[in-house]
């Protein structure tokens, strides 16, 4: 019996953990989050350039898509 508490709540911690990881927004250079309402309309978008510069404009919300720049290597 304890082993399945301990098991189910190691599970909770890391999905709470990736979640939370998720909701951060962009890490590296070339990704870019697309911020969604609940009606599916874009209210904002947060990326990092290839060149490492951060923008980002509107409202972060839960509801997100994840995409990537296609960053050419440095010469």
């Amino acid at each position: 019996m304890r082993k399945k508490l301990a098991l189910a709540l190691g599970l909770a911690a890391i999905a709470a953990v990736g979640a939370a990881v998720a909701a951060i927004g962009p890490t590296g250079p070339g990704q870019i989050y697309t911020y969604y309402d609940a009606n599916g309309s874009v209210v904002g978008q947060s990326s990092i350039h290839c060149d490492g510069t951060p923008e980002f404009w509107g409202k972060a919300t839960k509801n997100y898509g994840v995409g990537y720049y296609i960053c050419d290597p440095e010469p």
